[in-house]
């Protein structure tokens, strides 16, 4: 049952007295008031959840009730509910501009009354949540400044957007193909391409959490990575050093995954791996032999999270026409629209079906897979960086 208190304001008893029945038997607590005078006493003794408001009263007339219950600050945003018979279009116009949220003509059926009743409270319970955040923002809630805050994100959009390196035709020797979809104008995936010495290191990662602070979060993490794997020649290392610094600097409720795949053009085919906490890194071999994932021991755990953990480096080694896949878990944890969240299981068959296509066009496959499968919603961030062995 409903605890929400209306008050009928109407010096018609018989209305009055058939909408007090039938609001207190759908459970409503009510209270009458003859005429807008005793409306407003009433209001400000308490304010109710909903007013049913008469038009045609003494005294003091509903509109002019109307302008002084929106007057009272606690009564403000009550929601108001006319009850007249003019039903008139100007008539109904002057109460909106008074700020009535609803008209019910008589004579009308307490059915309908209930079922604007029920909308109105429905709609007003969804605001009570949203208005003490508007009330944080003040003044800077206004047209002007979300404006201002969507140009913003715009340009915070392109800047990410630029922080992804060119994806060249060939890495080290591999043919290389990338792509990253947001699942808000900015997030928390990344891919990078990072010298080592000698050698390419190919980076996937993934920040927790979506939009800004992920984003924000995301450009400390590839600023670190680029630093420290300049100085270091193997992916173990180059991630026990970046976990280091995460849990020194990074909020406590956040945590980072990544996959760093090492190439060396001198050792074709050849790639050193390691992970923190990433989904498994897929290998789809050309002679038919299936798509597969795993590390085995070189699959670490997140990083920013355990200062002391440690990390290994898994060897492969990648025939002609062998792929790797590096992606995140926008891609593997996708829900379909059926809800369920088929995982590895449904990436493997397409990664089979397409291995002959090149690197660009299997990771673009790969991600409209998911929109299709998800009804063209995109529920995470999704990489896919794919390296293939010609």
């Amino acid at each position: 049952m409903t605890s929400a208190r209306i008050l009928v304001v109407d010096d018609e008893i018989d209305i009055s007295t058939i909408l007090t029945l039938a609001l207190r038997r759908a459970g409503y607590e009510v209270t009458t008031a003859a005429d807008g005078l005793e409306a407003i006493a009433e209001i400000h003794r308490e304010a109710p959840d909903l007013i049913l408001l008469d038009v045609m009263m003494p005294r003091a007339d509903g509109l002019e009730t109307l302008r002084r219950i929106r007057e009272h600050g606690p009564s403000a945003h009550v929601p108001v509910i006319m009850l007249t018979a003019r039903a008139a279009l100007a008539d109904k116009m002057h109460g909106f501009e008074r700020g009535a949220d609803d008209y019910v003509a008589k004579p009308f059926e307490p059915a309908e009354v209930l079922a604007r009743v029920q909308v109105l409270l429905r709609r007003s319970a969804d605001t009570r949540v949203v208005s003490p955040l508007l009330s944080v923002l003040g003044d800077w809630f206004t047209a002007e400044r979300m404006a201002q805050l969507g140009r913003d994100l715009e340009a915070a959009r392109e800047i990410q957007e630029r922080l992804l390196p060119p994806v060249p035709a060939r890495v080290a020797g591999f043919e290389a193909g990338a792509m990253l979809r947001s699942s808000t104008v900015v997030g928390g995936d990344f891919f990078d391409i990072i010298p080592m010495g000698d050698r390419i290191g190919v980076a996937v990662g993934d920040v927790s959490g979506k939009g800004i602070p992920a984003a924000l979060l995301m450009v400390m993490v590839r600023t670190l990575l680029r630093e420290i794997a300049r100085s270091l020649g193997e992916p173990a290392p180059v991630l026990a050093a970046l976990n280091r610094s995460l849990c020194r600097d990074m909020p406590p409720s956040m945590f980072v995954t990544l996959v760093l795949a090492v190439l060396d053009e001198a050792a074709p085919g050849r790639v050193v791996l390691a992970s923190g906490g990433h989904p498994d890194p897929l290998i789809v071999r050309a002679a038919g032999a299936g798509a597969v994932a795993g590390l085995g021991d070189a699959a670490g755990t997140v990083l920013g999270v355990f200062d002391d953990s440690l990390f290994q480096h898994a060897t492969l080694e990648l025939g002609r026409g062998d792929a790797l896949v590096l992606l995140t878990d926008g891609i593997l944890e996708a829900q379909e629209a059926s809800g369920q969240r088929p995982g590895v299981r449904a990436v493997l068959p397409l990664l089979e079906r397409e291995r002959d296509r090149p690197p660009p066009a299997l990771a673009r496959a790969l991600c409209e897979d998911v929109l299709r499968r998800g009804g063209s919603r995109i529920q995470d961030d999704m990489t896919v960086f794919v390296l293939k062995r010609s």
